[in-house]
């Protein structure tokens, strides 16, 4: 779709891959943000309205964890879905519609166990620890792992949730951290006469300083949970979730330029000086999101479809 061809990976010109760029290329395509480039308008395409989504997590490939008392990334990432879920920061996308005038909900659906049809058919989450589609992958076998996880009985088949594919710092992800930091797309091959929306968001431990808002805003090592490549994970969650659910089939809100609501404020964290997390392994950073359960997290802004039309962390 050449509307988004600035967001889809030039070597898979097959697949509509809308990615989070790294700070480096959004700097180079900062126009992007500029007056005149942020108009975001509906094209007539599908949105994940009515009854809240509901998000399932593939771990791929083994789970770190690191000394003590740093957290593991799991337990950061499963925190930070269910602190968002019903949190301000992602019910910025309630101000996005169908072509009915149906609002996507305020919140989706999250529950960090993992999932059994038999025994626990609530759970979003799937450990898919062997790397069944092996440790090198691409954005052709990302359709895979999902589709795994669903034939294997390790998720359900569910036309209304997004599947995140979170993969460990051993697997090594074509192109990540040089062109894209996550990104997100749909698919009717995973199964079949249904469209399956997913999004890849790799975990860059240590290694990918051009992903991480707080070493490419604010030039700090120390990230907010302590451990950097999940800290640098929640950032393209809500970017990738905020997409997803706004723009599923990459033919509903995005600008004249292809940008979408999570483009538009990618490494925007809010005006003026943060606070910094004031004990724990990352004492120190800054942060912006302090959960009502007591975490804290440096995650992009969103852009409001309703005035104030602005980079938000919240609504009016």
């Amino acid at each position: 779709m050449t509307a988004i061809a600035a967001g889809v990976l030039a070597a898979d010109p097959t697949l509509n891959l809308v990615v989070k760029e790294t700070f480096e290329q959004h700097q180079v395509h900062s126009d992007r943000g500029k007056s005149g480039s942020t108009q975001i308008t509906y094209h007539g395409g599908a949105v994940m309205t009515g009854a809240p989504v509901k998000v399932y997590l593939i771990y791929y490939g083994a789970l770190v964890t690191p000394a003590p008392p740093v957290p593991s990334t799991e337990t950061v990432v499963n925190q930070f879905f269910s602190d968002l879920s019903n949190a301000a920061p992602y019910a910025v996308n309630s101000t996005y519609y169908d072509a009915s005038g149906a609002k996507i909900a305020g919140s989706f659906y999250f529950n960090p166990i993992a999932y059994s049809a038999s025994g626990s058919p609530t759970g979003s989450l799937y450990f898919d620890a062997a790397a069944s589609q092996g440790t090198s992958i691409g954005s052709h076998t990302v359709p895979s792992i999902v589709q795994h996880a669903i034939k294997s009985g390790g998720l359900p088949v569910d036309s209304n949730g997004v599947y995140f594919v979170l993969t460990g710092p051993e697997i090594k992800v074509s192109g990540f951290c040089k062109s894209f930091c996550a990104y997100h797309t749909s698919s009717t091959s995973i199964s079949p006469g249904m469209k399956i929306r997913y999004a890849l968001v790799p975990d860059p431990g240590q290694a990918c300083t051009g992903c991480d808002g707080n070493y490419s805003n604010y030039n700090q090592t120390v990230t907010p949970n302590g451990n950097q490549g999940a800290d640098e994970m929640t950032d393209s969650i809500i970017h990738e979730l905020s997409e997803t659910v706004t723009d599923p089939d990459i033919s509903a809100w995005y600008t004249a330029s292809g940008a979408e609501n999570g483009d538009l404020c990618n490494y925007v964290y809010g005006s003026g000086t943060l606070p910094r997390v004031p004990t724990g392994p990352g004492t120190g950073a800054y942060y912006n999101f302090a959960s009502a359960t007591g975490h804290y997290y440096l995650i992009q802004e969103i852009w409001s479809n309703v005035a104030p039309q602005a980079c938000l962390s919240k609504l009016p």
